[in-house]
């Protein structure tokens, strides 16, 4: 138990691990170009699994028995963040990343928000080239007592959320946004030695509701996926499903807006 343990805190600590049940993907576009885009996702049924498989000694011993409400400026680590190139430093300079978490009441939720400059820097952010994941990792890690870069060992790593949106290739410009399967990235993917885990995750009927918003600063005048639903004023883009199904059937999920 111990073991399943540790595997389960590597996940609740990792921000952009595929273990979060809930994922809200919301993008602004403004009509010059820039805006705003956020995820928040909800991680409150890992907290009940944490409570079935480990005792109130377990959650104290690793600090999860704290309450935190908490905002982080990615500012602030990005200095003693580890691989992350210059090009990634100035997407990521003024985003932010609230948290919160109380065992007590079910709740951990992070939301994290990215404002950018224009449509190119937005096209980085959907296509995962943010690289956010391992350094905000760290940042958790620290949180909890763990100094960075610091594992458990014999605790399996899972693919984060840059990792699943690096399977596809974005384009961006102006009245126009699609994204189409990398076939060669999405085989190296699936040959990755954890999507085992991942595929045991799938057959056990577990979802993971991933939902897409975006905000156009006009009209949309055609869209080529079913699964997108417009607002009446053709403004506000939404997807809704599973991400674990992305992981089998990327194609399902790609799409092309134009407006």
């Amino acid at each position: 138990m111990k073991k399943y343990f540790k595997y389960v805190l590597t996940v609740a600590i990792s921000i952009f691990f595929i273990s979060c049940y809930e994922v809200n993907e919301e993008i602004e576009i403004k009509a010059d170009g820039s805006g705003t885009y956020v995820t928040k996702m909800d991680m409150g049924q890992l907290i009940e699994m944490m409570q079935t498989f480990a005792g109130e000694e377990e959650l104290k011993k690793d600090g999860l028995d704290r309450v935190l409400d908490t905002t982080i400026l990615f500012r602030s680590l990005l200095d003693s963040a580890k691989d992350v190139t210059a090009e990634q430093k100035a997407l990521l300079k003024d985003a932010k990343m609230k948290m919160q978490m109380n065992i007590k009441e079910k709740i951990f939720k992070m939301d994290m928000n990215f404002p950018y400059k224009d449509l190119n820097s937005l096209q980085q952010l959907m296509a995962g080239k943010g690289g956010s994941g391992a350094g905000m990792s760290n940042a958790l890690k620290n949180m909890f007592g763990k100094k960075d870069g610091e594992e458990d060992q014999g605790a399996p790593k899972s693919p984060d959320m840059s990792d699943i949106a690096s399977i596809y290739d974005v384009t961006i410009k102006n009245g126009f946004i699609e994204k189409k399967v990398n076939a060669e990235k999405f085989k190296a993917f699936k040959e990755r030695p954890e999507m085992a885990q991942l595929k045991q995750v799938t057959s056990s009927g577990m979802e993971i509701l991933y939902t897409t918003t975006i905000k156009l600063p006009r009209a949309a005048k055609k869209t080529d996926n079913p699964i997108i639903k417009l607002s009446d004023d053709k403004k506000t883009v939404t997807m809704k499903y599973n991400l674990l199904e992305l992981l089998e059937t990327p194609e399902k999920f790609a799409y092309t807006i134009q407006y």
